[in-house]
C-alpha cells in the first residue's frame, strides 16, 4: 500500500482522511478542549465547531478523488500512463500541502503581514497553471486543517478554487483570443 494507492481509491483516501482530522480533534479534545472557529475571525459572525472536521474533510476528500478518477478516465492530462498521472496528481496535492501548512505557520507565529501577501500567490499562479485542481484543494485543505479545523479551510480552499478557476479560464480565452 503506497500514497498513490490512496489517490486511486474514494474510500480508502476518504478514511485516511477521517482519521487525520479525527487525530486532530481529539488532540485538542484531551488537551483544553475542541475548538470553535468564527468567520472571518470575527465574534459576531457563526462559529464551526472543529467536530464538523469528521464529516467535511472526508467529504471534500471522496468528492475530489471522484472528480481526479474522473479526469483520469477521460484522458484529460497529457501524462501517458496512469503511473505518471498518479504522481503528477502527489506532486500537486504536495505543493498545495507545503502551502497550507506554511499559511498555518505563519498565522501560528503571528506573521499576518507575511500572510497577507502570501494568499495572493494562488491568483499569480493561476495565471499560468490550473491550481483549481481538486488535488490542489485537498492539499490546501489538510496542510491548514490542525491550526483553522475541517470547516474554514473546506470553505475557503473551495473560494479559492472558484476563483483560480475563473483566472485561470479567462486567462486561456485571453491568449487564444489574441494568439
Amino acid at each position: 500500500m503506497n500514497l498513490k494507492s490512496v489517490v486511486n481509491n474514494k474510500i480508502l483516501g476518504s478514511i485516511s482522511a477521517f482519521l487525520v482530522t479525527l487525530l486532530f480533534v481529539l488532540w485538542e479534545y484531551f488537551t483544553g478542549g475542541v475548538v470553535s472557529h468564527n468567520l472571518l475571525a470575527r465574534e459576531d459572525m457563526p462559529a464551526f465547531s472543529n467536530w464538523w472536521g469528521l464529516l467535511t474533510v472526508p467529504l471534500l476528500f471522496w468528492i475530489s478523488i471522484y472528480f481526479i478518477n474522473k479526469r483520469q478516465g477521460k484522458g484529460i492530462e497529457s501524462e501517458s500512463t496512469p503511473e505518471e498521472y498518479q504522481n503528477e496528481v502527489l506532486k500537486r496535492f504536495l505543493a498545495a500541502l507545503s502551502f497550507g501548512l506554511l499559511m498555518s505557520v505563519l498565522w501560528e507565529f503571528n506573521f499576518q503581514h507575511i500572510l497577507q501577501y502570501l494568499i495572493l500567490l494562488p491568483f499569480v499562479i493561476a495565471f499560468f497553471k490550473p491550481v483549481h485542481l481538486p488535488e490542489y484543494l485537498m492539499g490546501f485543505v489538510l496542510g491548514m486543517l490542525f491550526t483553522f479545523g475541517g470547516v474554514l479551510p473546506v470553505l475557503f480552499g473551495v473560494v479559492l478554487s472558484i476563483l483560480c478557476f475563473v483566472i485561470n479560464k479567462v486567462t486561456r480565452i485571453l491568449r487564444n483570443f489574441i494568439a
